[in-house]
């Protein structure tokens, strides 16, 4: 069939039929405005699954009551273009919702953390990823309790940072040392030989006693060996206490610290030497 476009519109497109600067200018105006980006506020539950509650995430089904659901609630057929809509008390097929999708790929949020300093803006259906990996993500201190947090920077630049009361020993691979720690300290520094640090935590978390454990620090230029393994020792009247495993890096606590494994001292042996714990750490 022949082009119905008026033949004005169809001879400035023949080649060799110059067009002129208005025609052009209303061109590239409108290639432009395509393009262009807008700041519109939407109420967050719109953009919720109507039957988790959770973020959208694609692909999306809609049902003709107007239910929007993502996949994960989707069932049987989710992975073609219709499923059962889970809201509607009946029977209701839920189709595809390309538009909604469309619509939710171009949005971008701003990081929920901004307030300490990531200026970034991120595609919705990458938010909850984006969050479990910010560096300005609030985080939690190991070593302090009282302390109230911080966020922008790696747990061992917090600590030597924010807690330079917090002593450090170097130890050498292979080498029982002893730390002759305090009664009254929450934490030590352990230093081996230039090419790794520990946090040896002395935690008021289990009733009677302290507990010891170890965390292995680690920032963007360095990471613990995984195959570097510690001792810990405590020297009391009746024997000789110990706790031994691998050493685990750690960047930074999303979440309150709670160890996976630590020893148990006594308040008898802790309290016996309050200015020279024989506590012992070895490092190999």
């Amino acid at each position: 069939m022949g082009d119905k476009r008026p033949w004005p519109q169809v001879l400035r497109r023949l080649p060799g039929v110059k067009r002129t600067r208005g025609e052009d200018e209303t061109e590239t105006v409108t290639s432009q405005r395509r393009g262009e980006k807008i700041t519109v506020a939407v109420d967050a539950d719109l953009l919720q699954c109507c039957v988790c509650s959770g973020p959208l995430t694609t692909p999306l089904f809609q049902c003709t009551k107007g239910h929007i659901s993502c996949s994960g609630c989707c069932t049987d057929g989710a992975m073609a273009d219709e499923c059962e809509c889970l809201m509607c008390r009946e029977p209701e097929t839920a189709t595809r919702c390309r538009a909604m999708e469309r619509v939710l790929a171009g949005v971008s949020v701003p990081c929920p953390f901004r307030q300490h300093g990531c200026a970034e803006m991120i595609p919705y259906e990458s938010k909850e990823a984006h969050e479990g990996s910010c560096r300005y993500a609030p985080c939690h201190c190991p070593p302090i309790p009282s302390c109230a947090g911080y966020a922008g920077k790696s747990l061992v630049d917090h600590v030597q940072v924010d807690h330079p009361d917090v002593h450090r020993t170097g130890v050498k691979p292979g080498c029982l040392t002893a730390l002759r720690m305090r009664s009254s300290e929450q934490a030590r520094m352990v230093w081996l030989d230039n090419c790794a640090e520990l946090l040896l935590v002395a935690g008021r978390d289990v009733p009677g006693g302290r507990s010891l454990s170890i965390v292995g620090l680690m920032d963007e230029l360095f990471e613990v060996e995984d195959e570097l393994k510690y001792r810990i020792e405590v020297v009391g009247k009746d024997g000789v206490l110990s706790l031994s495993g691998p050493t685990k890096g750690v960047e930074r606590f999303d979440r309150p610290y709670q160890a996976s494994a630590f020893l148990f001292v006594p308040n008898a042996i802790w309290d016996s030497h309050p200015e020279d714990i024989p506590v012992f750490i070895h490092l190999k």
